[in-house]
């Protein structure tokens, strides 16, 4: 049992880092967008569209790289949860008013409600995930591993 948590965990990890390490480098390609994206959500005062749009492309790249390292997959973790929680509450609240916009997560795309709705639940998703990595993980790892250590053994 204790194996396959290994296996799940390391899998979590990957697929966590690596769809924040694509998202954060299609934002960093493409901050001019990004930047009329946050404008239009109306969260990132306007002084600060501009290196909001270009500093958050580089915080999802670097939390991304994190996840993905066993020594410092809980501090990925923590970070991508708190970006994921604030990323679901920006868009939820967007949606709630009324506000249909794409979210630039992986590029310009034709906004929608369903592609909103959509959003916020795999934000959701991906905070549930990051609270299973950053709570199994252990804060101790045994030397010359590269998997998750197991869950806590009764």
């Amino acid at each position: 049992m204790d194996h396959r948590i290994n296996l799940v965990c390391t899998a979590a990890r990957s697929v966590v880092g690596g769809l924040f390490l694509w998202a954060g480098l299609v934002k960093a390609g493409a901050s001019e967008q990004f930047a009329l994206t946050l404008a239009a959500l109306g969260w990132v005062p306007e002084a600060l569209q501009t290196p909001a749009a270009l500093g958050l492309p580089l915080v999802e790249i670097l939390f991304g790289g994190l996840i993905l390292f066993p020594r410092t997959a809980r501090i990925g973790a923590f970070g991508l949860g708190v970006l994921s929680a604030t990323f679901a509450g920006v868009i939820g609240s967007a949606l709630a008013q009324g506000m249909i916009v794409d979210c630039s997560c992986f590029g310009e795309g034709t906004p929608s409600e369903a592609k909103m709705l959509w959003t916020v639940c795999r934000d959701v998703a991906l905070v549930i995930v990051c609270v299973w990595i950053y709570t199994t993980h252990s804060r101790h790892w045994p030397k010359n591993s590269s998997e998750c250590p197991s869950a806590r053994n009764p």
